[in-house]
């Protein structure tokens, strides 16, 4: 039987560009409960900023100037090093948590030791208009939820999660992501697990509230970025990547060059082409429908376009990644971002049906470009 803690010693790290740092740190108030021994550190790339000491309720805290922009996932790294506690929590600066965060975690330390991190909810409020409705029926907020009902994960967003320090070793989020984010948090927890031979647990009770990302206006460029990291995640992690059929974006990067080719050689009319690419899309978004009538059925025709168009907006970062890196070979390659397997029968469900109708659309663009 594991023995209960007395003293648990814990670093915030927070990466940030913001210069209201005040404002910043009364939407991270929280509560230090006895026993806990907390101190922040604040990584910023902003210049106008300048790296000094400082204080906020009653305990230490650092705020460090990089003296080139590092972005946030190497800012992270910086944090880390500059402090020296058992566990180093990681948030966001666009988070608000609860007073009890802190509490809440060293529970679970108390009734987890052994475990090498420990991962928090991160909620987002009330869909406010088609573009968010659209972002939360792609699923691409999944995963910041998931803590709420799962007992472990392999990973978990860097919006609110614990890393043990001894488990994490010599690990550092690594360079070879976007700067503002996508696939490191992944990697980095990935590593940790395999190292640690268990995944993280959870705790549900340290939810932290996040607001829609420029307050719900509409820009893909984001998912863009997600999958732009995310897509070097099947050569870095073999075990959990899988095949699958070409998506809509991979389908027209190669469809359209060889039907090309076979209009060239005389063998499509060159009408086919556009008539393919147009049945594609239309397929895509019949498909999509589908998809999120299954899964959320509250989910109106247009915010299942709006859905169909952030999934895309995904793919075609994943697609620049790959063809960024010359990765060619993991073109069709899909990750399990569950690493269990848990949603990949239904992925694939999706991805054999949206396939089915692109391959059905060549004779139909066929005949249409005929006329």
């Amino acid at each position: 039987m594991a023995m209960k803690r007395t003293r648990t010693s814990i670093d915030v790290v927070i990466p940030s560009i913001r210069l209201d740092m005040e404002g910043m740190l009364e939407a991270l108030e929280m509560d230090v409960p006895p026993g806990v021994e907390v101190s922040y550190y604040v990584v910023s790339d902003n210049a106008d900023l300048v790296s000094r000491d400082f204080e906020y309720g009653g305990r230490p805290g650092r705020l460090i100037v990089n003296e080139n922009g590092l972005g946030a996932p190497l800012s992270r790294n910086v944090g880390m090093e500059a402090g020296a506690g058992e566990y180093v929590l990681f948030l966001d600066d666009d988070v608000a948590v609860p007073h009890g965060i802190l509490g809440a975690y060293a529970a679970a330390i108390s009734d987890d030791p052994g475990a090498p991190g420990f991962v928090g909810p991160t909620v987002f409020p009330k869909a406010m208009n088609r573009f968010t409705r659209g972002i939360r029926a792609s699923d691409m907020l999944t995963f910041f939820d998931l803590p709420r009902t799962w007992r472990e994960m392999h990973w978990g967003t860097t919006s609110n999660i614990m890393v043990r320090r001894d488990a994490v070793g010599d690990i550092r989020f690594l360079d070879s992501f976007p700067k503002h984010g996508g696939g490191e948090d992944i990697d980095f927890c990935l590593r940790i697990v395999e190292k640690a031979g268990r995944p993280f647990r959870t705790v549900p009770e340290t939810a932290v509230s996040h607001g829609w990302w420029g307050n719900g206006r509409r820009s893909y460029r984001r998912f863009f970025r997600w999958a732009f990291g995310d897509s070097v995640l099947p050569r870095l992690h073999r075990r959990y990547a899988y095949r699958s059929p070409p998506n809509l974006i991979e389908a027209l990067f190669l469809g359209v060059p060889a039907m090309a080719c076979a209009a060239a050689a005389g063998l499509l009319p060159a009408a086919s082409i556009g008539v393919w690419a147009g049945l594609a899309v239309l397929s895509e978004f019949a498909v999509e429908r589908w998809r999120t009538r299954a899964l959320h059925p509250e989910c109106a025709a247009a915010d299942a376009m709006e859905s169909a168009v952030v999934r895309l907006s995904n793919d075609l970062g994943r697609l620049a990644g790959i063809l960024s890196r010359r990765d060619v070979h993991l073109l069709l390659a899909r990750f399990d971002y569950t690493c269990v397997g848990e949603f990949m029968t239904f992925d694939r469900r999706v991805s054999r049906a949206r396939f089915a109708l692109h391959v059905a659309a060549v004779p139909a663009s066929y005949m249409l470009g005929m006329l």
